[in-house]
């Protein structure tokens, strides 16, 4: 199986996704309680064969567990919520079985298509649960992906469209001003804190107040991917547990 492991100075989390998943099994009455949740930044690494360490009789070639290992740097979280005692803290890496070695899927279909569409260096959002599940008079930790979305690069169409989900502007029926506006720029730029109570600020659709959006809406500060980042993970400033990157 794929431990989940965490260090002091390095915190590493491995998704195990339960093989019943992939076989469609009957799950029969689950209990779920979700333990932390975890809305990330990422840097793609790439993915490897990763052979499964376990000591059953059918570890590593029978157990399910060994095959296509993703892996993911975290660049900066975005939200860090911790609902149980036992929870998940931040970690410094994310990795997740995409297959295993007899190509049985250990993550959803639009799991599976987003990692092969990547290339090593892009950058995601990434986000997922630790959950403990009880079913069938068993329990385990299990830690399924909620998103796995690449960032555009900044100033494109998709780049204006990613702003606009994470901004929080428009209504319960998905009402707002038109995306790339002048109305636009400014709601976005007052919900996500990039002007002041008096919104003063950087100007509309300039390269400041592009890489302004960029760090409010996603952490990323200018030149911080290629410098390998200031602060990253668990190391982060707890400033972002709510949401909020700090300015």
């Amino acid at each position: 199986m794929i431990p989940v492991m965490f260090r002091v100075s390095l915190a590493i989390a491995f998704l195990l996704v339960p093989t019943g998943w992939a076989d469609g099994g009957e799950q029969g009455t689950v209990k779920v309680e979700t333990l932390s949740r975890h809305e990330t930044v990422a840097e793609f690494r790439g993915t490897n064969y990763h052979r499964c360490m376990g000591l059953t009789s059918l570890c590593p070639d029978q157990c399910g567990e060994s095959g296509t290992l993703a892996t993911f740097r975290i660049v900066n979280y975005v939200t860090y919520e911790k609902l149980g005692e036992y929870g998940d803290p931040k970690c410094d890496e994310f990795a997740f079985l995409v297959e295993n070695n007899i190509k049985h899927p250990k993550v959803p279909a639009d799991i599976r298509a987003a990692v092969n569409s990547l290339k090593k260096g892009d950058v995601v959002l990434l986000s997922w649960k630790h959950d403990y599940v009880t079913s069938q008079g068993s329990s385990a930790p299990e830690r399924p992906l909620t998103r796995l979305e690449k960032i555009a690069p900044v100033g494109t169409q998709e780049w204006l469209n990613q702003v606009d989900r994470r901004s929080g502007i428009r209504d319960t029926k998905g009402h707002g001003p038109t995306i790339g506006s002048a109305e636009w720029m400014q709601a976005v730029s007052v919900n996500l804190g990039v002007y002041d109570k008096l919104q003063h600020g950087p100007t509309p659709d300039s390269e400041e107040w592009r890489n302004a959006i960029q760090w409010k809406a996603f952490g990323i500060k200018e030149g911080q991917l290629k410098a390998g980042g200031e602060k990253n993970g668990a190391q982060q400033d707890k400033s972002s547990e709510h949401g909020k990157p700090r300015g």
